[in-house]
């Protein structure tokens, strides 16, 4: 009897796993794909909306850099954002690869003034 159970438990456990792994490995596909469409973002012209599709970044950060952005100027090298509140070297390290500083003539400009 107790024999008869466990063959019935184990057999319950195998189709279990087998029904959940698809759902796992489509959960892990569609999380690279949403990386890999993230693009580089350059923080001196983009809006609080665009940073926040940064990993890391919500709404209130970003708005805290577009805040600041507008306070102090463009900025010379993404390692500024670290002069953001709420932006340390954790939090940093985590955006770096996703945001730039790009220089354009317009911002070339804006500092010159």
């Amino acid at each position: 009897m107790v024999k008869g159970i466990l063959t019935v438990s184990y057999l319950l456990l195998l189709l279990s796993i087998s029904t959940i792994q698809p759902y796992i490995v489509k959960a892990e596909a569609t999380e690279t794909v949403s990386r890999s469409e993230i693009s580089v973002v350059n923080i001196n012209v983009a809006s609080a909306d665009e940073m926040a599709s940064v990993p890391g970044l919500g709404e209130k950060k970003s708005q805290a850099i577009v805040k600041f952005r507008e306070k102090h100027g463009p900025f010379a090298r993404v390692e500024d954002l670290k002069k953001v509140d709420g932006i340390g070297d954790k939090l940093f390290e985590k955006i770096r690869q996703y945001v730039t500083v790009k220089a354009d003539s317009a911002i070339k400009a804006q500092k010159k003034q």
